[in-house]
């Protein structure tokens, strides 16, 4: 009992000393800034550490303008976020999270909020998708971007975003996905962006990955002939990779499925559902047995699966670790035909067969 009442004593006289004390502000290219200690310590616990536990006198904002270090004092003082200029925004809204001030930072999304629905004309559209990307790429936070693309995901203003397409290929990779979001239902925008990607590189680059990875599959399937000119592209590439393959292959097989099930009522395609999930169930083990090109024949001719999805990823894992030889592939693309004919699997997309010749090729530099 007696140690507590000297902790509240001695907490009396921390807050009376702050009541009278000052803390010196460092800020950028100006004379440091005193400031009441007790309105830095009122709503941040960052703050009252520095300040309270640590009993420092002074704090260092020099990573932030003297404007803002002052608006921000300000709205700190007055507990309430003004109107404020756009240029301040962005280092009020860091300043927010650095020092942990809630009402402040919800102040901020607030404000943000309040831009993107009041966007006017394009000047203003850019400065808030800035804003927004700089939260999502330096703070890490994608609040801000979702609000963006809720507002202008369905708007089909292409102009905005092939400003960004134009330069896809050497893009932050943080900047793909939103901008496949803000495409929405122009998917032809992304074939374009996608198909000028390939023509200027000898592998898929790093940026197109990502987009087949997050393309709309359902909107691929209105420009088909569009997507297998694309595929016929990517086949070409001389530096196509494993890893390459089973992306396109899954993006594929998705579309594929998606198409022919179009037709199939909610009954059969629970039925086709449960279906897969089965056929999964048996790739698990395949995987470990289908170690060569003879082993996935030999299975599939044991009827271990049907599924040519199945098929595909197996013959990815296998190729992933050891290349065939030239006789053993002629053989297995031999074999896979007759089985095709036999109706012991799916018809294999033969598009997609062709595109490991030139795999074939960089598998041991992959391996």
């Amino acid at each position: 009992k007696q140690w507590y009442q000297r902790r509240v004593r001695a907490h009396k006289m921390t807050q009376a000393h702050l009541q009278e004390t000052t803390t010196v502000l460092i800020i950028r290219d100006n004379d440091p800034l005193c400031v009441e200690t007790k309105i830095l310590t009122a709503d941040s616990p960052v703050f009252r550490y520095i300040l309270e536990e640590c009993a420092f006198e002074e704090e260092d904002l020099t990573d932030f303008s003297s404007d803002a270090v002052g608006v921000f004092v300000t709205l700190l003082r007055d507990k309430k976020m003004v109107d404020i200029e756009d240029f301040l925004f962005r280092e009020i809204n860091k300043l927010a999270r650095a020092f942990k001030i809630n009402w402040l930072q919800l102040d901020c999304h607030n404000w943000i909020e309040r831009r993107i629905s009041d966007v006017s004309n394009e000047e203003e559209k850019t400065y808030v998708f800035d804003e927004c990307y700089y939260v999502l790429k330096r703070l890490e936070d994608e609040e801000y971007m979702k609000m963006f693309v809720e507002e202008f995901g369905n708007s089909n203003d292409i102009t905005f975003i092939s400003r960004f397409l134009d330069n896809f290929d050497n893009l932050d990779t943080t900047m793909v996905y939103p901008l496949l979001q803000l495409a929405g239902s122009n998917v032809e925008v992304i074939i374009d962006t996608l198909t000028r990607s390939v023509a200027n590189n000898p592998g898929l680059s790093r940026n197109a990955l990502l987009a087949l990875q997050h393309i709309d599959t359902w909107c691929l399937q209105s420009h088909w002939e569009r997507w297998s000119s694309l595929l016929d592209e990517i086949a070409e590439l001389p530096e196509l990779t494993m890893s390459d393959l089973k992306i396109i292959f899954k993006l594929h097989s998705t579309v594929s499925r998606q198409i022919s099930s179009r037709s199939v009522g909610i009954d059969d395609r629970q039925e086709l559902r449960q279906k897969v999930i089965f056929d999964m169930d048996k790739m698990q083990g395949m995987y470990y047995d289908c170690v060569t090109l003879e082993d996935i024949i030999t299975a599939l001719s044991a009827g271990r699966t049907r599924a040519i999805w199945d098929v595909l990823m197996i013959l990815c894992n296998a190729l992933s670790k050891y290349t065939p030889s030239q006789e053993e592939m002629g053989q297995f693309i031999s074999d896979l035909e007759r089985l095709c004919q036999e109706e012991q699997i799916q018809r294999v997309p033969w598009k997609l067969i062709d595109m490991m010749i030139p795999v074939l090729k960089h598998s041991k530099k992959d391996n």
